[in-house]
């Protein structure tokens, strides 16, 4: 399978993205721009997914977009792919408890709180919407821009 990578410059910092020769979204994640995982010129239809994401990443950090419809395949064990897809139904400004995934799928809350901390594709799969134990200052920063304070990058 051919893999495209990407970089992406965004208000929450430089993000990495990876399609599948299909334009489907298979990782989203914040880290550092490193040459090395970024592919050369793709063909024109991957460079469209690539704008795609990043036109609706801007729109969702901008208060406008609330429903992304970039296509995902994230990749993952079966019951994280369960709790994905779970994770991928909270409403825009709602949240939810581990607890209350585990009781609704049968798994224990620890399989949620790994899978949600496992997410592949940030923001897409909207994992801040879960409170998380222990969970750095980004998830807030989220939840407070669907709850219409606007996005702040955390530390600023």
């Amino acid at each position: 399978m051919i893999l495209w990578h990407y970089e992406l410059n965004t208000p929450m910092g430089p993000m990495r993205a990876t399609f599948d020769g299909r334009g489907r979204l298979l990782e989203l994640v914040l880290e550092g721009f490193d040459p090395r995982k970024t592919s050369p010129l793709p063909p024109r239809e991957q460079r469209e997914a690539k704008r795609f994401l990043d036109r609706q990443v801007e729109a969702y950090l901008a208060g406008t977009l609330r429903t992304f419809t970039v296509p995902l395949d994230p990749q993952g064990r079966p019951s994280h792919q369960r709790i994905w897809d779970t994770v991928r139904t909270i409403p825009y400004g709602q949240t939810r408890q581990p607890s209350d995934f585990a009781a609704w799928l049968g798994l224990d809350e620890e399989v949620v709180v790994m899978a949600c901390a496992s997410n592949p594709i940030a923001l897409l799969i909207p994992a801040h919407r879960v409170i998380l134990p222990g969970e750095g200052p980004l998830p807030k920063a989220l939840r407070d821009l669907e709850s219409g304070l606007g996005w702040r990058k955390p530390g600023s």
